[in-house]
């Protein structure tokens, strides 16, 4: 199966943002599956979400969110969850993680 998502409807002047990280998979952090859970219900619910694609290799991952535009990224940076999950997130479940911002200037998509 691959970690590309067919069905998003990507444009320039979306937003992508991507966020890298290090953390113990076998078994998850306590708290974090359920903390998975409730985010990735969460940010579904705000205006201009548009979708994501991840890819895990053991405990590296690459997580990409994709959105309408900044304002519905800064949205998703105030949310209380979001704001939970980051503590968390450096207290208990990560060795390491790297978040970027980035405008999508362009972009192709094939599959065969």
């Amino acid at each position: 199966m691959s970690f590309l998502n067919p069905n998003l409807d990507l444009k320039p002047g979306n937003y992508a943002v991507i966020f890298s990280s290090e953390r113990p998979v076998n078994p998850s952090p306590e708290g974090y599956d359920a903390m998975s859970d409730a985010t990735m219900e969460a940010v579904a619910k705000i205006d201009g979400f548009l979708g994501y694609e991840v890819v895990r290799n053991g405990p590296d991952a690459v997580f990409i969110s994709y959105w309408r535009d900044a304002v519905a990224v800064d949205a998703w940076r105030k949310a209380a969850l979001h704001a939970e999950a980051k503590s968390e997130g450096r207290a208990r479940w990560y060795d390491s993680y790297r978040s970027l911002v980035c405008p999508i200037e362009q972009l192709s998509f094939f599959k065969r």
